[in-house]
């Protein structure tokens, strides 16, 4: 085999492994956005192959049924607002800053985390569950209190914030955060704006915040 051949072979291989992911992206979001949509039980993998605009025998190919698309979509979920917490984390010093950011950015990608909490209340709820797919979650949940309890310990050393416990304050936000984006989608002309100002108002009354 000559160097050019195997140069051709080898951009070839690249060329169709891009195309593969490329083709594996659409079908996680095809099903993501059903997921976030429709109750689990009423998806079906020919709804997410229609949606992603293939066949079903190629969604196979990815995925070997319904429940490991789940569990991709799941992953591919969390794992997007993992990023985004960490960008949000990295950016900032100041703790008053880095709190109002990480509040602002549940407005500004509400869609998304929204679709997230659905996904993430049916699984709870699905017979789906495993210990690699909880621990993924807990991952998830774990990060966003470890960012905000050290923003707030910064914070109390700053003489910012009042003594109260930094981890029961992360708590806080991130669970009242979680009713906001529930409550969004059980009323959906919830304005998520005002609710997330109303809520990060009461966080720093919590730890004693003037602004």
């Amino acid at each position: 085999m000559t160097t050019k051949t195997r140069t051709a072979k080898a951009i070839q291989k690249g060329s169709s492994q891009k195309e593969g992911l490329a083709r594996r992206q659409e079908i996680l979001s095809a099903a993501l956005n059903l997921f976030s949509m429709r109750d689990y039980s009423a998806i079906t993998i020919k709804d997410i192959a229609q949606l992603a605009g293939v066949n079903t025998s190629l969604l196979y190919y990815y995925y070997e049924d319904k429940e490991a698309l789940f569990r991709a979509a799941l992953e591919e979920a969390v794992g997007a607002a993992m990023r985004n917490y960490d960008d949000v984390a990295s950016k900032h010093s100041e703790p008053v800053d880095l709190i109002n950011d990480w509040f602002q950015m549940h407005v500004e990608l509400a869609g998304d985390i929204r679709r997230l909490v659905k996904i993430l209340m049916d699984y709870s709820s699905s017979q789906s569950q495993t210990r690699v797919l909880d621990d993924v979650v807990s991952k998830f949940y774990d990060v966003e209190i470890q960012i905000l309890t050290k923003a707030v310990r910064r914070g109390q050393r700053a003489g910012l914030f009042n003594n109260v416990s930094p981890q029961a304050a992360a708590v806080f936000a991130s669970t009242h955060l979680d009713g906001v984006m529930v409550r969004s989608i059980i009323q959906p002309r919830l304005d998520i704006a005002a609710a997330v100002d109303t809520l990060r108002d009461a966080f720093w009354a919590y730890v004693g915040y003037q602004k």
